[in-house]
């Protein structure tokens, strides 16, 4: 619930926001339509399951979203 209230808290209109989980529960998929409902305004972008991914990949894909 943490998320969920920072992203209702702020104004985040025009704002991008990449989503990823470092958890293999349920996955990013169930997640990001709550996500989308918080961050009004906001590009909500599906980001990745980063459980298992080494510190290399996570740097690149990392540096891939913030272009």
């Amino acid at each position: 619930m943490i998320i969920r209230t920072f992203l209702e808290s702020y104004n985040l209109e025009g704002k991008k926001i990449v989503t990823f989980c470092t958890s293999g529960g349920s996955g990013i998929s169930g997640s990001m339509e709550g996500v989308k409902a918080a961050a009004k305004g906001a590009k909500v972008v599906k980001g990745k399951d980063l459980t298992d991914a080494s510190y290399k990949s996570v740097a690149k894909w990392a540096e891939k979203q913030i272009k």
